[in-house]
């Protein structure tokens, strides 16, 4: 069985939206808005500001070794809430603005970059319109747009305004023991996050924050700091990189974006 996944409407910047089949009477009505922000701080402790920006920057240090981030982007391809009792599940290609869900009614939407803080403060990096109703999960998926495959006007659309990123899922830049790096890959990374208690969408917005654990994409599991340089092409800590950043995402409740799960005793 499919569990029946009901759209997320993006309205950032290069977000490409379509409908692909008429909504059917079981469906929750009225578009209402929710925000989906992003956080690199961990999760706990102090409260941390919020921001519209990450023009900040982070450093790491493990011995004499010190990464510093300046800038850190995902190439967001898919982003679905999952309805609370629902059916069947989109197992669509991350991408496929093409897409035809058969019985699952959904939205479509283009790939889509998002700018991660590279501070302790929490960016609204997306801001949605979804059908009221309770809402199980949030599923999304970081997926590389390439220009070989055939995913639709809206993959066309971000590959010509940044063709700089054909083939790059993320993008990374900053130093490594002074000397300038540009890290870009194409890690795969999906995460399905379920709500206890559901998320109810009604006349309060909403805002689900996605935490990632940008600390971690560098290092080794002893601790050390990886060179970026030696995650690119064939380098040696290709593949180690590329797990750490599948292993980094986290969604939960978060309505005064304050970087704490509101499910978890933060406030």
């Amino acid at each position: 069985m499919r569990k029946s996944v009901l759209p997320v409407t993006m309205l950032i910047a290069g977000a490409v939206v379509s409908a692909c089949s008429a909504a059917d009477s079981t469906r929750p009505g009225g578009a209402l808005p929710m925000t989906v922000s992003f956080s690199t701080a961990a999760p706990t402790g102090a409260a941390r500001s919020t921001s519209t920006s990450a023009s900040a920057s982070v450093t790491f240090t493990s011995g004499t070794d010190v990464l510093v981030i300046t800038k850190a982007q995902l190439v967001v391809a898919r982003m679905e809430l999952a309805r609370s009792g629902a059916s069947c599940t989109s197992t669509a290609a991350a991408g496929d603005d093409n897409m035809n869900e058969h019985d699952c009614a959904a939205l479509e939407v283009a790939p889509t970059i998002v700018s991660l803080p590279v501070d302790s403060s929490v960016v609204s990096g997306l801001s949605l319109t979804v059908p009221a109703g309770t809402y199980s999960a949030l599923e999304a998926k970081i997926r590389a747009v390439r220009a070989d495959s055939d995913h639709g006007a809206g993959s066309a659309a971000f590959l010509s305004a940044h063709p700089e990123l054909a083939g790059v899922s993320v993008l990374v830049t900053g130093t490594f023991n002074g000397k300038a790096f540009t890290y870009t890959g194409a890690p795969r990374a999906e995460f399905e996050t379920s709500f206890s208690p559901p998320v109810v969408v009604a006349a309060t917005p909403t805002n689900l924050t996605v935490h990632v654990e940008l600390s971690r994409w560098f290092k080794t599991s002893s601790g050390a700091l990886i060179d970026p340089a030696s995650a690119i092409g064939t380098g040696a800590n290709v593949h180690a990189v590329a797990e750490n950043i599948q292993r980094s995402f986290r969604a939960f409740r978060d309505q005064n974006r304050d970087g704490h799960d509101d499910d978890s005793g933060g406030d």
